[in-house]
This record gives C-alpha cells, sequence and structure tokens, in this order.
C-alpha cells in the first residue's frame, strides 16, 4: 500500500487506508510505526476498512507538540481520526498504544464500536528491565545510540522466541532509529511516563479512570510469555475494563501480532465479526 500524508495541528502524519467495510483503527507501540501491523492489516481488509498511522513524532510522522501527555496522546489521536474522517471504528492498540487506545476510547466512548488491546501499557506500574534503563537520563541516550546501530537488540525482548524476528521489521526499525526525531520522541515519551517504580502512579490513574468509563465490547488479548509488560498484569487490565474479555496466547511474547500472526488475527477477527453480530447496545 502507497504512503499518505495528512497535516494534523501543522505535522505532516503519515498513514494508510485499505479495505472496505467497517472501519478498524490499529495503534502501534512504542518506538514501532505502521509497519508493525503489515501481517495483521491485510487479513481485515477484506472485510473492514483498515486505518493505520505513524503516532507523531514515530516512524515517519512529523512531531507534534503537547501529544506526549495522556491528555495529549488523546488529543492528537482524535484529530488524526477527524482529518481522516474516521468515525464508528473499531480501535486497536498494542503496548503504549494500548494505553493511547485506552485513554481515547474512554474520553470519546461514542466514536468507537469496539476495543482490542493487546498488552496494553499503564494499567499498572512494572515494565521491563530494558524500558526502564532506556528512560535514565544519559544512559537512555547511549543505549540507543547503539541500538540505532543494533536494531535487532531492540527487538528481541518483545518476542518469546528472539530467533523469530523478521529481516524485514529490522529494517524498519533501522530506518525508524536512524531519525533525530525519533530517538527524542521515544526518550521524551518514556520519561514523561516513567518514575522510579515504573509507570507514574497518575499514569497508571488515568488509564484506569478511562477503563472504568468504557462501555463497548473489549478484547484484551496477552502472551503468557511477555517480558515487557508481564502477563500477570492480563487478569487485572481485564477487570478495570467493564465489557473487557480476556484472551491470553501462550507462549507468545510482547508482541503477537507478529510472532504469531495466525493466532492473532484469528482472535481479532472472530471478536469482530462476534461483535459486528450482536444488537445495538449490548456490550458483552
Amino acid at each position: 500500500m502507497a504512503d499518505r500524508y495528512v497535516e494534523v495541528r501543522g505535522a505532516r502524519i503519515r498513514y494508510r487506508r485499505e479495505g472496505t467495510g467497517p472501519a478498524v483503527v490499529l495503534i502501534h507501540g512504542l518506538g514501532a510505526s505502521l509497519e508493525s501491523w503489515d501481517l495483521t492489516a491485510p487479513a481485515l481488509a477484506d472485510r473492514h476498512t483498515v486505518v493505520r498511522f505513524d503516532f507523531p513524532g514515530f516512524g515517519l510522522s512529523d512531531s507534534l507538540p503537547g501529544a506526549y501527555t495522556p491528555e495529549g496522546a488523546v488529543e492528537a489521536v482524535l484529530a488524526i481520526l477527524a482529518a481522516l474522517d474516521v468515525a464508528g471504528a473499531a480501535l486497536v492498540g498494542t503496548s503504549l498504544g494500548g494505553g493511547i487506545a485506552t485513554l481515547t476510547a474512554g474520553r470519546a466512548p461514542d466514536l468507537f464500536t469496539s476495543l482490542v488491546l493487546a498488552a496494553p501499557a499503564g494499567f499498572a506500574r512494572p515494565v521491563g528491565r530494558g524500558v526502564w534503563w532506556l528512560a535514565l537520563p544519559a544512559v537512555g541516550e547511549v543505549l540507543l545510540a547503539y541500538l540505532r546501530w543494533h536494531p535487532r537488540r531492540s527487538m528481541e525482548g518483545a518476542y518469546a522466541d528472539p530467533a523469530l524476528v523478521p529481516g524485514w521489521l529490522v529494517e524498519v526499525a533501522r530506518r525508524n532509529l536512524a531519525r533525530p526525531q525519533v530517538r527524542r520522541t521515544i526518550l521524551r515519551v518514556l520519561r514523561e511516563t516513567l518514575g522510579r517504580g515504573g509507570v507514574r502512579p497518575e499514569l497508571v490513574g488515568a488509564i484506569r479512570d478511562a477503563a472504568a468509563r468504557i462501555g463497548v465490547p473489549t478484547l484484551v488479548i496477552w502472551g503468557t510469555a511477555d517480558r515487557v509488560i508481564p502477563c500477570a498484569q492480563a487478569q487485572a487490565v481485564a477487570a478495570a475494563i467493564p465489557t473487557a474479555r480476556l484472551r491470553l496466547l501462550p507462549g507468545l511474547g510482547h508482541v503477537p501480532y507478529l510472532e504469531d500472526a495466525e493466532a492473532f488475527t484469528a482472535a481479532l477477527t472472530g471478536f469482530l465479526s462476534e461483535v459486528a453480530a450482536r444488537p445495538a447496545g449490548v456490550a458483552r
């Protein structure tokens, strides 16, 4: 699919739109880009209009001032969707994108028909040590300088089996990490969201408050071998959202949509089909 760009508050945002049918919006995780969904989008596009974009400051999108606080991230997503004329969509987010999706769905409940969260960040404080190290002053800069030249190392911890990291995605990460803007954005986001004990308590509170307001059908998907955001958080995440159900994917890490795309897309498409078949107003 050809890249497209839309201007949002003076920033050029890269996006792709493919397929036909009800809209599905995909939000990637920290340091990633819309290519993260290259194994997911084709499985959706025969029945859905799939919209994915590089969050401001990541991938090939421009930075957007104010987009890196919880409220600012929500405003950025809503502005992008408005610019793309997307409404009545299923919203799918992973990791950092899952936390942003939760905040957005809690803020604008009438805009979305359902919500899917893959190992969402921010519902509890613990995170993997690699992520925490990146947030440290000076240390983060040194680590990112190393990862720029060794992008595979930046990805291996997200997989239960590091041998499954695909070469094509390593090259995408190499392109992304070569951009100073992307490295700055990674550090800025981590330092805004993490403290000594992990995710800042105020952010955890904001995400949990938003989760409690979500009334659309929700699916929480988690790999049981996740080392980035521990799978031990999965039950608590599902319990925080009144309409949520939980699907565990045995033996998978933090990126099940890449590590076992078939299992992930089967869970996702099955859920979306079930939601579409329900009478209006029925959440569970």
